[in-house]
């Protein structure tokens, strides 16, 4: 339950700046910052077999809503099989470095995923249909996983733009180190450049067919510490470097934007962790920074870091305090960028600022009250937030600069329950 300071529903969710439709996932902090309702269901189950061998039938389906009503209508439901597939495993026939590997095949999220919890933020996110190998093991430290993926750019309203008819392919490689990770994604995705070739005065997108991306690369080099937070402390701590080019220039959701130029190129570093200060105060502090040129036109731009900071205070064994600093700067310059609202066709403008956002939550746990990461958590809270008026003229659907939600500050209370096993 959200309520702004006018006791009306309250207008939030970590991706709410301008930043956050351009790649990359420019997310403030989501405590105290959400309105939805999001679920998601997973089915399991497993066979074992008298040669050894084992194989897993998964299934995953996710709901969303922002309706507070309880019963939510047709409109605001967005029911989806996000997963379903089936994994084989320790096969008889394999030896060697596939002694133990795992075959796959079905519609998932890549085994290799890793997000940013407190921002929610996928730091990578390949997911689609295909089928790949993981877990081939080389060594006592080093393994593979590879895997090709078919995902689409979807529907623009004819059967010659269907999703059936442009799919961008990916083939990927994952190989680790003890606690370094290398990934190396190509991608093509063959008559995009007719897809997105059409007038922006009929509904479509203003891209010329001769500027559209058609292939691109993803790579990233990230370390990940289940140990220790930056050298410093007990704790955990993630770091990553991520590269891309034309269609790879989409470094959060690999292969799901098929807006980009040829010449699109992004660069992204993200770094957060978790630390135990006492056995009362834990920390958890995160760094997301993204530069992105030639991305929808040539000569367009789009810079932002976000800094967020997350403090939890043990008061008794189910009560804790916890308290969120999130800090966003953007600097966006759309060069000519074309968007449609409602009949009329509107150019992104350029802007410059930053929002940030203060969080006080008093929180209720089951056990583990000093682990940031232990759910279920129950929570009141109290939000702060306000942000450059300039981001208000961005454009005329962004959530900022709405009616009744412009620049000058806005507060919400609520409660939130989340969970997760």
């Amino acid at each position: 339950m959200l309520v702004n300071d006018k006791g009306r529903g309250g207008h939030a969710g970590p991706g709410i700046s301008p930043a956050s439709s351009i790649g990359g996932d420019a997310h403030i902090g989501r405590l105290g910052n959400e309105k939805d309702h999001y679920v998601e269901l997973g089915f399991h189950h497993q066979s074992r077999f008298s040669n050894g061998a084992w194989a897993n039938f998964k299934a995953l389906l996710a709901d969303g809503s922002s309706s507070p009503d309880p019963w939510v209508q047709s409109s605001d439901n967005n029911l989806n099989l996000r997963q379903v597939y089936v994994e084989i495993g320790d096969l008889p026939d394999f030896s060697g470095a596939a002694k133990h590997a795992t075959l796959w095949a079905g519609k998932r999220f890549d085994g290799r995923n890793f997000d940013l919890h407190f921002t929610d933020t996928d730091i990578v996110f390949l997911g689609g249909t295909g089928g790949g190998i993981s877990n081939l093991t080389w060594s006592d430290r080093g393994r593979s996983d590879f895997s090709l993926y078919g995902r689409s750019f979807g529907d623009l309203g004819s059967s010659r733009y269907s999703d059936d008819n442009v799919q961008n392919l990916l083939l990927t490689s994952n190989q680790f180190y003890d606690n370094a990770q290398w990934m190396l994604t190509g991608m093509s995705a063959s008559g995009n450049d007719d897809l997105k070739g059409r007038n922006a005065t009929t509904g479509g997108y203003a891209l010329r067919s001769d500027d559209t991306a058609k292939h691109g690369v993803f790579t990233m080099l990230a370390w990940h510490d289940t140990s220790s937070f930056y050298g410093l402390a007990p704790g955990s701590s993630t770091h990553a470097l991520q590269w891309g080019r034309g269609l790879g220039a989409e470094l959060r959701q690999i292969g799901g934007d098929g807006d980009l130029t040829r010449s699109a190129s992004a660069v992204r570093l993200a770094t957060f962790g978790v630390v135990p200060l006492s056995e009362r105060w834990s920390l958890a502090p995160a760094l997301l920074a993204q530069h992105s040129e030639d991305r929808y036109r040539s000569g367009d731009r789009y810079d932002w870091a976000t800094v967020n900071l997350r403090v939890a205070q043990s008061i008794t064994q189910n009560f804790a305090l916890q308290y969120e600093a999130s800090w966003l700067y953007m600097d966006l310059k759309p060069n000519g960028r074309t968007y449609r609202d409602g009949n009329t066709i509107a150019s992104y403008n350029a802007v410059k600022g930053d929002v940030y956002k203060l969080t006080f939550a008093p929180t209720f746990k089951v056990a583990d009250i000093n682990n940031m990461l232990v759910r279920p958590e129950i929570r009141l809270f109290a939000t702060y937030m306000n942000w450059s008026k300039a981001l208000d003229k961005y454009a005329l659907n962004d959530d900022f600069g709405s009616a009744g939600f412009s620049a000058g500050g806005s507060w919400n209370v609520g409660v939130q329950a989340e969970v997760w096993f």
